[in-house]
């Protein structure tokens, strides 16, 4: 299990600040690009998660700097557990110049796809997968529930798609593999490679809708549909590499 303690987060705290400069160098040099060499997309995300693998820091440091940097709602620096690691990442300053010059990273062309694969595989390292997965899907519940209120986006199964690949991605980088793997990412990383394409899953249930088909978080259909989605994400292309 991927766990890591917050008592252990503090050691991590001088890598994970080298992570986001390098992050931020990236971001700067493609934005002062002429617009036509500029990358945007997925092709920006992709530089972005190569760009940090080449920092020299521990995969650890990498799989927090990433979260922090592709998730503009600060997540997991809010977080009481692992605020003290990204307290000092960052001045205000720079923060707000970083933000400004980052563009519009994508995986499968969507930037909260992005947001949920960058921060699950953060939220893997500091609680474990279960727990990641099950902040995951206690999100999806709350915005079925708020759309069937008219406010919130439904539950979403692309986006638990999402989360678990993230998940499996964070696995992998910090597992037996870490350096073959880390090298790999440095030299091509490809974020399509890692999460599958979400055709047929379903997308913006409300909670009477999802309950209808699901019954509940912790039904049995429910449980297996899960399975199916981490065993589909385990066996993409990306995570295959020997």
């Amino acid at each position: 299990m991927l766990l890591l303690v917050a008592a252990l987060l503090a050691p991590l705290d001088a890598s994970v600040k080298k992570v986001v400069t390098a992050i931020g160098g990236a971001a700067r040099e493609n934005a002062t690009k002429p617009e036509k060499e500029r990358l945007s997309g997925d092709a920006l995300a992709d530089y972005y998660v190569r760009r940090a693998c080449a920092s020299g820091e521990a995969a650890e440091a990498v799989i927090y700097a990433l979260a922090y940097t592709l998730d503009p709602m600060d997540t997991l620096a809010r977080n009481p557990f692992s605020g003290d690691t990204f307290r000092n990442v960052e001045t205000p300053g720079e923060r707000k110049a970083r933000l400004a010059a980052m563009g519009k990273p994508t995986l499968h062309g969507r930037e909260d796809w992005l947001i949920h694969f960058a921060l699950s595989g953060g939220l893997a390292l500091l609680f474990g997968e279960p727990m990641a997965e099950s902040l995951g899907i206690q999100k999806e519940v709350a915005d079925a529930k708020g759309k069937e209120k008219g406010a919130g986006s439904g539950f979403s199964f692309t986006d638990l798609n999402a989360n678990f690949a993230g998940i499996a991605f964070a696995e992998g980088l910090v597992g037996d593999k870490s350096m073959k793997a880390m090298q790999a990412c440095r030299e091509g990383f490809e974020g399509a490679t890692f999460l599958p394409e979400p055709k047929g899953l379903a997308d913006g249930l409300t909670w009477t809708e999802f309950e209808k088909a699901w019954i509940g978080v912790e039904d049995a259909r429910f449980r297996d549909e899960c399975q199916r989605l981490r065993a589909r994400v385990q066996g993409f292309k990306g995570y295959q590499a020997k």
